[in-house]
């Protein structure tokens, strides 16, 4: 089952929320982000249910007023042993929940429902369509999250290896039978906004960086690509399941279908672990580049050059000796024949 696609928003929330509240973003800049249309936030206390804000807006500005300093991103499997202190609401199960980080304590923020008093049914009422609003609506509710938990919320703080996360992503993933589609794609240095593989008429592609779901000074190269390769993955396998479907199970084995299941939990799995290291350490994803060495310049070039210098070298040498040789032979033969003439001369009384 694939993630619930709010995790955009909760994403979108939390890093722009981070450049609000530590480096003075302007809500105004990026409030309208195309990923907030058609969603309207509201934010409750869990134990009174007051309403505290009727938009994430007002939420921010409330949060750096209490002296918020920062939002982080969690899985919330995180909170599976807690218990829901207001059984009027039921918290819902999507994949993620964000904390609000304050100077002693911090604060989750949940998504779930008001239960309705008077329906006692375990089937949610369905609203006829025609009453249906295109508009989606959530509540976040907030508790103050118990101390034991703390570690692993700063666990999820700790600095990624992105190195590493890659290989392990690649290895796992994008190099199985299941993403050969995914593999023919071209993602570098792209923005992710949330719509270019679902809704890409929502986007013009001009205005990527603006409408990016990571700040864009920051480069986020690493996770934007990955983001973007998981999702492509995500809807691929989606199409796959589909086609199984229709078809009747006709051309997949029980053995074909349980080996896609799995790689499909495998997938959501990774995909949601992926999205908090995403959330929490942006700034710092970057694709490490390595040059390759040329032939021109590799260091095996220079000991050829030098056995041609020394060859060279040997040559001139060696044949030094042979010319003091030549000549030192021209300088005895010239002075015996010098003592011949002066012999001759005195014999004969020239």
């Amino acid at each position: 089952m694939a993630l619930d696609p709010i995790w955009k928003q909760q994403l979108t929330l939390v890093t722009y929320g981070n450049e609000y509240l530590s480096h003075g973003l302007s809500v105004q800049q990026w409030r309208e982000l195309p990923i907030f249309d058609e969603h309207v936030f509201a934010f409750r206390d869990l134990m009174s249910q007051h309403l505290l804000a009727q938009h994430f807006q007002i939420w921010l500005e409330h949060l750096k007023k209490q002296g918020a300093t920062r939002l982080s991103l969690h899985a919330s499997s995180m909170l599976n042993d807690e218990k829901n202190p207001n059984p009027n609401i039921e918290l819902l199960p999507y994949s993620h929940f964000i904390v609000s980080h304050h100077d002693k304590k911090k604060t989750a923020w949940v998504f779930g429902n008001e239960l309705a008093e008077w329906l006692n049914t375990e089937q949610e009422f369905v609203i006829p369509d025609a009453q249906k609003s295109s508009t989606r609506q959530e509540t976040l509710w907030n508790f103050e999250l118990n101390s034991k938990l703390y570690k692993k919320i700063q666990a999820d703080l700790q600095a990624p290896e992105w190195e590493r996360i890659q290989q392990y992503l690649t290895q796992e993933l994008f190099n199985t039978t299941y993403a050969q589609n995914v593999l023919q794609q071209r993602f570098i240095e792209q923005h992710y906004t949330g719509f270019n593989l679902t809704q890409p008429q929502k986007i013009n592609l001009d205005a990527e960086a603006k409408s990016a779901l990571l700040p864009a000074q920051y480069q986020a190269t690493l996770s934007n690509e990955l983001l973007l390769k998981l999702e492509a993955l995500e809807l691929d396998l989606a199409e796959q399941a589909k086609i199984q479907s229709e078809e009747n199970q006709a051309f997949a084995s029980v053995d074909e279908q349980r080996a896609l299941k799995h790689f499909s939990t495998k997938l959501d799995d990774l995909f949601s672990k992926f999205i908090v290291k995403t959330a929490n350490h942006y700034q710092t994803a970057q694709r490490k580049i390595i040059e390759p060495e040329t032939p021109f310049e590799t260091s095996a070039a220079i000991p050829q050059a030098q056995s041609y210098a020394n060859l060279n070298l040997n040559k001139s040498t060696a044949t030094e000796p042979h010319k003091h040789q030549i000549s030192n032979k021209n300088v005895a033969a010239l002075v015996i024949i010098t003592v011949l003439i002066c012999a001759l001369a005195y014999y004969f009384g020239f």
